[in-house]
């Protein structure tokens, strides 16, 4: 399915910065994903299972969460994963494209990686 990929600030994340990046607390509130219901529907997964998101960046698997979105629209708490998502062109402007992204996102039986595997796979790039 492709979505529109946005990314932001949510009060989870914060909090979970609060407690440290390495805790399973903020861990938990980046390494997800938030789709319409009728997004969720057509993928046939139900909230908390894994999906696949694939961007011209990369792509990182997360766990989905239900919001009330737009069909065609996606949601992802900044983080580690999404650094994964990003192209590291900036336009000039020295912020990368973090709104629109075109993403695909597709049901998968893989799991989450942890925050270790996803710094490792940034610093191999």
């Amino acid at each position: 399915m492709r979505v529109k990929l946005v990314t932001g600030r949510t009060l989870e994340q914060g909090e979970g910065i609060e407690t440290g990046k390495k805790s399973k607390d903020y861990q938990d509130n980046v390494s997800i994903i938030y789709l319409s219901e009728k997004d969720m529907q057509e993928l046939g997964i139900e909230e908390n299972s894994p999906v696949k998101v694939t961007t011209d960046s990369g792509f990182v698997v997360v766990n989905c969460k239900k919001d009330n979105l737009n069909q065609g629209i996606a949601f992802m708490p900044l983080g580690p994963w999404t650094s994964v998502l990003m192209s590291a062109d900036t336009s000039g402007i020295g912020l990368p494209q973090s709104k629109g992204i075109e993403a695909e996102i597709s049901k998968t039986d893989q799991n989450v990686k942890s925050l270790e595997e996803i710094i490792r796979s940034l610093g191999s790039s």
